[in-house]
């Protein structure tokens, strides 16, 4: 209850609508004084009937801005009453509606050129916006709603003009239609190039203040580094994640990412934490760490895997959506340091090494207290003792007031979680955060899914919203992931299933692509956006087309490639006019024309599972042929049959005994030594045809730091 306005009894003055709804941020404004309303028909429909304007306010539960404005302006009396008399007021969660934010923060872009949240939107009784803002002071806000009351009642033609031609260039925006181009063979190459080009040479990331992560752009760098050893990708990588992994945007007491800072230098973090950070940044430092072998960007991911499984996780296995920024009515409390408080918690010596390795002043750098970061590297010698004096301060902070936990299951943000533990469970090799991928996809399939519906949201054990093309697309991606990692069948089951909904539900027969929305609502919605450039998340019709990509990898199903096919066509003339703007597609498309990365590939459209780990004298492949398939043996007599070769350049490859001159089953070949890279050439046969023959090649480690 975060209302000011309570009776002789402590019960609040206020209740609207929004007490019914399921949403955290809409129950934070439920005893609001202003006549709020969700999204839906019921709202708009009024706004007809008594010829009004729609001021439809959307933000999330654990923005700061949002609960400043609420604090000002929503439970303001005298503004709640101009909201009521002249106004009808719609509050929208826009982490349960992705397709309407995206839809209504495009014509705020367009209308005043920036955005974020809270977003404040004026509409017609028919939804078009004809005027738009993020966060209003109280006295700018109040003095805009009178102005918006005269511009309604005197000059109607020109808002009704101005509302049609907003809702026109958003429909024509989010329909991403562009002039048909042929996309270049080096398009992976373009677009690390265009990335390299953003990097801030002094500080890593991209661009300055505000600095986000742009995870997507660093899975772009992931791969230069794999695929091609690319020096320039690998010392912008360095940079980047060295910064940030010493930087105040990670919680070096419990682990985990804010989700961005302030300051071009990654210090002063906005404080609050959201699922798909830990899920996109731990897929990148996991990664990268297997690539380099860098003991400090796996101790990030062991962190940030530390934070989820523990703070972030309910008891089926699920993840909670996000933390709040704000506690006690402050930003940061909950996280800052003073040296008084270090010096309480910790002994003498070990309050000295903080204060020194974490550069701890008595003046602070945040409002007088101390945001925790680091110099330079942790010296690995300190990591035993320094993760000793973690566990005693986080011990400590548990006891302070929290910031709320938005404990929502967000199905789309739970399957990013999903395969990121999935697959840095396998570049790591930590079997236990594999086990954790599973039993959270396992406990979200049988929550989210009712009949032939996934349902985008979970709270308390009830579903709302249906799911959207997010949801599918990533939930999608990680069954087959996981699927990859773990060989078994059901995933892939599930994970096809849920591509051939995704289809039936979302596809552009006509033009290609996928709407983010189902072709139904409750409300006025003038458009079906497609909006596939990424932002803090990769796109969904860029996560749709990564579990395309990996379904036709391990099916060869000739549907899917065409879908893959009309896809890229539909975008193909945007991405090549903005290649990084479309980085996590573009990884997606360089996957389906050069093959696979990573140590699990498949070969012969999936009949043949292919993993390459490193073992404590070298490595080892590890060959899984489906039931009726097998792959030729390293020795045949058969000069029209491909032998199976493994080579790992001086390394000493040791092949098993064949049954017959092929392998069967399950069959592991060793290598002794340690290669950089590892090449299969195998042929994939079943008892009625040989395919061709197909060459797999797996990194080891291609940088070193």
């Amino acid at each position: 209850m975060r209302t000011t306005h309570l009776d002789e009894d402590g019960q609040p003055k206020y209740t609207n609508r929004l007490v019914d709804e399921a949403s955290p941020y809409l129950l934070q404004h439920a005893h609001n004084p202003v006549d709020w309303y969700p999204w839906g028909a019921e709202a708009f429909e009024r706004a007809k009937q008594e010829d009004k304007p729609v001021f439809l306010s959307i933000g999330y539960s654990t923005c700061h801005w949002c609960h400043v404005m609420e604090g000002e302006s929503f439970d303001d009396e005298q503004i709640a009453a101009l909201l009521n008399e002249h106004f009808i007021s719609i509050k929208l969660d826009r982490e349960q509606r992705p397709d309407l934010d995206d839809i209504y923060m495009t014509g705020v872009q367009m209308l005043t050129g920036q955005g974020g949240w809270p977003m404040s939107n004026f509409l017609t009784p028919e939804g078009a916006p004809f005027f738009a803002g993020t966060y209003f002071p109280p006295d700018h806000f109040r003095g805009l709603l009178e102005q918006i009351v005269g511009v309604w009642r005197d000059r109607r033609e020109e808002v009704d003009k101005q509302a049609r031609e907003v809702a026109q260039n958003i429909a024509r925006f989010t329909a991403a239609r562009a002039e048909a181009r042929q996309l270049p063979d080096d398009l992976i190459e373009v677009t690390t190039n265009e990335i390299l080009g953003r990097l801030d040479e002094v500080n890593g990331g991209f661009g300055g203040a505000p600095k986000f992560p742009n995870e997507v752009m660093l899975s772009v760098l992931v791969d230069a580094v794999e695929r091609s050893g690319s020096a320039e990708a690998h010392r912008a990588l360095s940079l980047t994640l060295d910064k940030m992994g010493q930087g105040g945007i990670f919680d070096h007491v419990a682990g985990g990412f804010h989700r961005y800072t302030v300051d071009a230098i990654w210090l002063v973090p906005h404080f609050e934490k959201m699922l798909y950070n830990q899920a996109q940044l731990l897929r990148v430092y996991a990664r990268a760490a297997r690539l380099t072998g860098s003991a400090a960007w796996r101790r990030v991911a062991e962190q940030t895997v530390q934070y989820v499984l523990r703070d972030m996780r309910d008891g089926d296995g699920r993840f909670f959506s996000a933390t709040d920024a704000d506690s006690e009515g402050e930003e940061g409390r909950f996280f800052v340091w003073t040296r008084e408080q270090l010096e309480a918690a910790l002994s003498a010596e070990d309050a000295a090494l903080v204060c020194a390795l974490y550069q701890v002043t008595d003046a602070g750098n945040f409002e007088g207290a101390n945001i925790l970061n680091l110099a330079a590297p942790l010296p690995e010698s300190d990591y035993e003792r320094v993760d000793r004096i973690h566990h005693t301060l986080y011990d400590v902070r548990e006891q302070r007031e929290h910031p709320l936990r938005d404990e929502k299951v967000i199905t789309g943000w739970n399957a990013m979680m999903i395969t990121s533990l999935a697959s840095a469970g396998q570049d790591l090799r930590e079997p236990a955060w594999v086990e954790a991928a599973v039993r959270a996809a396992d406990a979200l399939w049988a929550s989210a899914l009712d009949g032939e519906d996934l349902w985008r949201i979970t709270i308390g054990g009830q579903r709302s919203i249906r799911g959207n093309l997010e949801d599918y697309a990533f939930f999608a991606e990680a069954q087959l992931v996981l699927y990859a990692v773990t060989g078994n069948a059901l995933y892939l089951d599930r994970g096809q299933w849920l591509v051939d909904r995704m289809i039936a539900l979302f596809h552009d027969e006509a033009d290609g692509g996928f709407f983010l929305s189902l072709d139904e609502d409750e409300g006025p919605m003038f458009t079906r956006p497609k909006s596939p450039t990424d932002g803090a998340t990769a796109s969904a019709n860029s996560a749709a087309l990564h579990a395309l990509v990996w379904l036709w990898r391990v099916t060869g199903r000739v549907d899917i490639e065409q879908t893959i096919n009309g896809c890229i066509g539909a975008f193909a003339g945007l991405i090549a006019s903005s290649p990084s703007a479309f980085s996590y597609m573009n990884l997606a498309i360089d996957n389906f024309r050069r093959g696979q990365t990573g140590p699990v590939q498949f070969a012969g459209n999936g009949s043949v599972r292919v993993v390459v780990a490193p073992t404590a004298d070298g490595a080892r492949v590890t060959l899984s042929m489906a039931d009726d398939w097998h792959v030729n043996a390293d020795s045949i007599d058969d000069e029209q049959l491909i032998p199976t070769r493994v080579e790992a350049g001086a390394a000493n490859v040791v092949y098993p005994a064949s049954s017959g001159g092929y392998f069967e089953g399950e069959v592991d070949i060793d290598i002794e030594g340690n290669p950089d890279e590892v090449t299969v050439t195998l042929q994939p046969c079943s008892g009625k045809l040989c395919l061709a023959p197909e060459t797999l090649r797996f990194s080891l480690r291609v940088a070193s730091r």
